[in-house]
């Protein structure tokens, strides 16, 4: 099989869809960028950016913008989202290497068999093991079961070894988001940062307010040591003045002592002598009065200086203090900056942080675990698709190259559970000695594609299939207990589908669960649909009389979108009385892996004489129209109810339809 032609083929088919929607994207911090756009859209995108590979991104539609996650420091993002399948499949083609060079495995499950029971129980056993497993799906939905199921604490899974990359309104799940995961991981380093920032622009306005103060304290210091200084001078000028006056007045002492002393003046010049004495012994007296005013002087000014030293050394004391401050707060604030700097180096290395490398768990969609570089560069020892059937062949091939190149070594043990039956631990063991495991139903719905050879599943390549015919394909185990249905439902559907190898796993309580509801009205025209009026009013009279029951769980299932909003449209005054009734109608597609206690299917269709049979029935037991059936009849766990022309059915005459038989083994 040449997968590049057969994308050729199919992008040929669908190029004509959507067109790419034009968003202008704003970064908000940490690699969110918002984005305001006209409609709501959500989903698996392409997005498509001069600026940035091309990259599938899941939009979260909030009022009237996307926000979307990216790993871009870049502040405006000029790009486009495709949603077209051209789009995907281009981006898909780009990634494909060639065939499977891994031969999978495969678990076949029909509905109600416990597929996720043992998927859940493959994962715990390969974090035993030490094994790295991604999980991926075409449906959100799947994979939210899958991660519904496990208990991470249980599997000593610490914070970050689980991603989930889908869309849930689960908030337990939603913890488990890239998003939500980086946003724990940031969230201690942004707290610090936070703190710092609040102490820096402390510290800022602390040196700030300090800075005129510290002037201030200068003035006074420099004022007060100018004052010490020039009190120091004076006393030095008068200690001085001091000292001279001193030795002055000891000179003249010294003249007194030897005038008194000179014996030979006393007897020839007593009276001069006198007079002399007395005129230095005034001088005496004058120098001594000036001597005791220096003194005291050099006292007071002792005081004076005392006191400017205390002045002094309190205005240094005071200045050191501001300018201490202010240089603890240089430092502290240098000291902040570096940790700064480090931690917001630390946070822009953690946002490019390929989480996916140190995962356990991965579990994703197709189109992101397919096109998603990081997932593919993180290296899985196994890797699990569920609901394999509806998935492109393409898709499977891109997933199958996130493997490690190196394979293990050695059969991983396992011991049987007692809570699984034999066909279930059979799965487990099987899944754990493989490297790929698509999990699935090839009975029901197979994968949307223009072109046949896509639609081909990867049971069919692989001929896991043949396992209702009576083979034995190799690596293929069938979940064959239905726990799900009731007894009578999953009997009619194992000799229908699955070759009779179908067994239920619940007691038959002896009630019916398979109705018929008679109408022979003809479907109209409608918007390039159709609609039945008379069997939308027996559906709605059929609702009306499960909800007085006491039923609360029932879905429509109509082939037609026109005929599925027509009944909705007319329930909606019965359901006001109920409101905790959980009852919806759409096409088989909107119930694939969901059930309801009650389903109703809406035929519309109505044989006419010589007529065109609608191709969503036109086709044989191995055909679509026998894989919606399929699905339609075992979404329901109690009771199937067919509206319809049952009888104008059984008088088609094309051979081999299995619409035919379908209405029949429901009638009996």
């Amino acid at each position: 099989m040449d997968l590049i032609k057969l994308l050729d083929a199919e992008i040929a088919q669908v190029a004509k869809s959507s067109k790419p929607v034009h968003v202008r994207l704003k970064h908000m911090g940490n690699g969110v960028y918002k984005g305001f756009l006209p409609f709501k859209i959500e989903g698996d995108f392409i997005l498509n950016s001069k600026k940035l590979d091309n990259l599938p991104v899941l939009v979260d539609y909030q009022e009237d913008h996307v926000v979307i996650e990216l790993d871009s420091n870049e502040e405006n993002i000029n790009a486009f989202l495709n949603k077209d399948e051209a789009s995907l499949l281009r981006a898909i083609k780009e990634q494909v290497r060639g065939e499977l060079k891994e031969t999978p495995s495969f678990i076949i499950g029909p509905p109600g068999t416990g597929k996720t029971k043992v998927i859940a129980k493959i994962l715990e056993e390969a974090m035993r093991n030490d094994l790295k497993v991604l999980v991926a799906s075409p449906t959100n939905m799947a994979v939210e079961n899958v991660f519904e199921r496990i208990n991470t604490k249980a599997m000593g899974l610490k914070d970050g070894e689980v991603i989930l990359t889908i869309k849930t309104e689960l908030e337990d799940l939603q913890n488990f988001s890239p998003e939500a995961i980086k946003r724990r991981k940031l969230q201690p380093i942004e707290d610090e940062l936070e703190i710092l920032q609040l102490a820096k622009d402390d510290m800022v306005k602390t040196k700030r307010d300090a800075q005129p103060t510290l002037e201030a304290q200068k003035i006074l210091k420099e004022a007060a040591d100018t004052k010490l200084a020039n009190f120091k001078n004076d006393f030095n000028a008068l200690t001085r003045k001091y000292k001279e006056l001193q030795s002055s007045l000891d000179e003249t002492n010294h003249r007194i002592q030897t005038l008194t002393g000179n014996a030979f003046l006393k007897g020839v010049a007593q009276v001069f002598m006198g007079k002399k004495l007395d005129e230095l012994n005034d001088e005496k007296e004058t120098k001594e009065k000036k001597l005791k005013y220096v003194k005291e002087e050099l006292f007071a000014l002792e005081i004076k200086m005392q006191t400017a030293q205390k002045d002094t050394e309190k205005a240094k004391k005071n200045f050191n203090k501001e300018h201490d401050a202010i240089y603890e707060a240089t430092v502290a604030i240098d000291k902040i900056n570096k940790r700064i700097s480090a931690l917001q180096k630390e946070a822009e290395k953690l946002r490019l942080l390929n989480l996916y490398g140190s995962a356990k768990i991965v579990g994703a969609t197709l189109v992101n675990a397919s096109l998603n570089r990081k997932i593919q560069e993180a290296e899985f020892d196994l890797i699990i698709v569920d609901e394999a059937s509806m998935a492109l062949t393409p898709y499977l091939s891109v997933v199958a190259q996130a493997l490690k190149e190196e394979k293990r070594k050695g059969e991983v043990s396992y011991e049987h559970c007692f809570g699984l039956y034999k066909a279930q631990n059979e799965a487990v063991q099987m899944a754990l000695n493989t490297r790929l495991v698509y999990v699935g139903d090839p009975k029901q719905l197979p994968p949307i594609a223009k072109t046949y050879e896509l639609t081909k599943t990867i049971f069919e390549i692989y001929g896991a299939d043949k396992i209702f015919e009576g083979e034995e394909p190799k690596n293929t185990v069938l979940l064959d207990i239905n726990f799900r249905n009731h007894p009578k439902i999953t009997s009619l559907t194992s000799k229908l589908f699955y070759g009779g190898l179908l067994k239920s796993g619940k007691e038959d309580d002896g009630k019916d669960a398979l109705f018929v509801r008679k109408s022979t009205s003809k479907m109209v025209s409608s918007d390039g649909s159709y609609v039945n009026n008379i069997n939308m009013k027996i559906v709605v009279s059929q609702v009306e009389k499960a909800l007085k029951r006491g039923r609360r769980s029932i879905g429509i299932i109509t082939p037609y979108r026109k005929q599925a909003l027509l009944i909705e449209e007319n329930l909606q005054y019965i359901l006001k009385e109920y409101p905790d009734a959980d009852v919806q109608a759409g096409t088989v597609h909107k119930f694939q892996g969901k059930e309801k206690e009650i389903i109703i299917y809406d035929l519309t269709f109505s044989p006419a004489k010589g007529g065109r049979i609608p191709a969503t029935y036109d086709g044989d037991h191995n055909s679509t129209a026998a894989k919606l059936l399929n699905v339609a009849m075992t979404r329901a766990e109690g009771f199937f109810i067919i509206i319809g022309d049952v009888d104008g059915i059984l008088k088609i005459k094309q051979e081999n339809l299995i619409l035919k038989d379908w209405v029949k083994g429901v009638m009996k």
